[in-house]
């Protein structure tokens, strides 16, 4: 039997508890800035708000 060095179960559930937590007393607006400004912080939510306001200019 493999013993396990990273428990990502756990993780999810603890990163998930954490920001339950921080955006408890939050309205939906104020959680959806929230998160977007988290992601922001990323490579992948830096290309996820690029390629939404790409489709945002091909809407217009």
């Amino acid at each position: 039997m493999t013993t396990k060095t990273f428990d990502s179960v756990k993780l999810m559930r603890e990163l998930r508890d954490k920001l339950s937590q921080e955006m408890e007393h939050m309205t939906a607006p104020e959680r959806l800035r929230y998160i977007r400004g988290k992601a922001a912080s990323t490579a992948l939510g830096r290309k996820m708000a690029e390629d939404e306001r790409d489709a945002a200019q091909q809407q217009a």
